[in-house]
């Protein structure tokens, strides 16, 4: 799933990078920055999405669900972590103010810069979720606890923190 994840990876950071364009676009009036509808953007997140959700089950599926992002972007460096969470929080300003704005002369523009906010965060988070799982297949052999401690196939528990980490199948 390695190979198939870096082409979705691909994909997701394509689909990220248009929709900072649009989104900046919307912030100028453009309504159409690529000369054609941006729309289809929206329906796209989709096609990353389901394989970003899979391989997230399957970085945290040995961690409590409380830490599920914590072990789903474990492979990510700490910029890219950074920059999921700011983007976070950004997407969930943006909309706000698109959502207070409704109604003062709303154009396709104002539309599209509400809406690719939430474009940004998904497909960065497909983005970071499927290139952390590329770099944990390939280099990120050794089974971890939730703190990054070291634990052995047979253990269940971390002997160093005590962090139950179930069994290794």
């Amino acid at each position: 799933m390695a190979g198939t994840a870096s082409i979705f990876s691909i994909l997701a950071l394509i689909g990220f990078i248009l929709s900072l364009i649009a989104h900046l676009a919307g912030y100028a009036g453009i309504d159409r920055p690529f000369g054609i509808n941006p729309w289809p953007l929206h329906v796209g997140i989709f096609v990353v999405w389901f394989p970003a959700v899979i391989a997230a089950r399957q970085l945290s599926k040995d961690f409590p669900q409380k830490d599920m992002w914590k072990a789903a972007l474990r492979g990510c460096p700490k910029w890219m972590q950074y920059a999921f969470y700011s983007l976070f929080g950004y997407a969930f300003l943006s909309f706000f103010a698109f959502f207070i704005s409704v109604g003062d002369g709303e154009s396709e523009a104002s539309t599209v810069r509400g809406f690719s906010g939430h474009w940004l965060i998904f497909y960065f988070a497909a983005f970071a979720i499927l290139r952390s799982y590329v770099s944990v297949s390939q280099g990120d052999t050794v089974r971890r606890c939730k703190n990054m401690h070291v634990v052995e196939p047979a253990h269940v528990h971390c002997p160093e923190c005590g962090e139950h980490v179930g069994r290794q199948y």
